[in-house]
């Protein structure tokens, strides 16, 4: 049940992105993220008053419809309201801000099931998406219309042509793709495989998102003193000494979660400012395709994502049954 609400609203969020960067790029970021709010917002209700799980369902496709022009538009605002090296800076607030919330949302949430219930989760979700909206009435700037881009999928087809886009699609995407893939099993790793409490669970996922958090805040500081290069360097370095690290976990079979955290930290350090710095860069590789180039990086993300935790529980199966197989074979031999 709880994996069919999440798998409706994520392929809502992953069908309809590719719909909003082509809306964004034609009509502007404001109406599509102030219509997707209101799809969003009608979604909540629809899970607010629902009296059956079909209307569950319904209101969680609303939902990710709805999102996903605020996901793939939102990093676009900045980018038509200013340069690149200020964009650069601003994405380590926009960043840090959304791990902090993605980490502090499941504790909130939690304790609004225990006092009201599941209905109580999905009215805050109405409370935050009608600030939201007005927020972006009253704020978000209007754009021309471009009235060279068609509504047509093949309007994609620029940006695949385009070896600077797609080297730094993929270059963000392979990024930032271990610590999600990561943070997708880290629930079953620690309190499955390691026997991890929820409680100590809860502070390992927390330290992680701490960290991402103050360093992609950081950003703006570390680059105006340290320069963008050296910060760049910084991230590449801190990815080689998580590769090491991970070495070292797998060859000597280190099962300890907090040699592990510590060692997924290093990772966390590595990705956070080289994404804040390329990203900007990848949406000036076609100035006017910019919510499009979003679109696909965020359901390249979503996909490979999604593959990468079912290779991952491939991979621990197949263990599993060689582990199980090998004391036949050996008494067979």
């Amino acid at each position: 049940m709880t994996e069919l609400l999440l798998g409706v609203n994520l392929t809502a969020y992953c069908i309809t992105s590719l719909i909003v960067g082509n809306l964004g790029d034609r009509y502007g970021r404001r109406p599509i993220i102030i219509l997707g709010l209101l799809i969003f917002n009608l979604g909540s209700l629809f899970c607010v008053f629902a009296n059956n799980y079909a209307a569950i369902l319904f209101g969680r496709f609303l939902q990710g419809c709805g999102i996903s022009s605020v996901a793939v538009l939102v990093y676009i605002v900045l980018a038509d309201i200013y340069s690149v090296q200020e964009q650069q800076r601003f994405m380590g607030i926009l960043n840090g801000t959304i791990a902090l919330s993605m980490a502090i949302a499941p504790v909130i949430g939690s304790y609004v099931n225990l006092f009201w219930g599941w209905r109580g989760n999905f009215v805050l979700l109405l409370i935050v998406g009608l600030i939201s909206l007005i927020l972006g009435i009253l704020f978000i700037p209007k754009r021309e219309v471009n009235t060279k881009i068609r509504i047509s999928l093949k309007e994609y087809i620029p940006i695949f042509k385009s070896p600077k886009a797609i080297y730094y699609i993929l270059t963000m995407i392979f990024l930032a793709q271990g610590y999600w893939i990561f943070i997708g099993i880290a629930p079953i790793l620690y309190m499955q495989d390691l026997g991890v409490t929820l409680e100590y669970f809860g502070l390992y996922q927390g330290a992680m998102a701490a960290l991402f958090s103050i360093m992609s805040f950081s950003s703006g500081y570390c680059f105006k003193k340290f320069g963008i290069k050296n910060c760049f360097y910084f991230g590449v370095i801190f990815i080689i000494l998580f590769l090491l690290g991970n070495s070292i976990l797998v060859v000597y079979n280190i099962n300890n979660p907090l040699t592990i955290t510590i060692v997924t930290l290093l990772l966390s350090l590595g990705v956070i400012y080289p994404i804040n710095i390329l990203w900007p860069l990848l949406l000036e590789a076609i100035p006017d395709g910019k919510a499009r180039m979003t679109a696909i990086f965020t359901v390249a993300r979503l996909i490979l994502t999604a593959f990468g935790l079912q290779l991952v529980g491939f991979l621990t199966v197949l263990l599993l049954l060689l582990a199980l197989l090998y004391p036949v074979l050996h008494y067979l031999g």
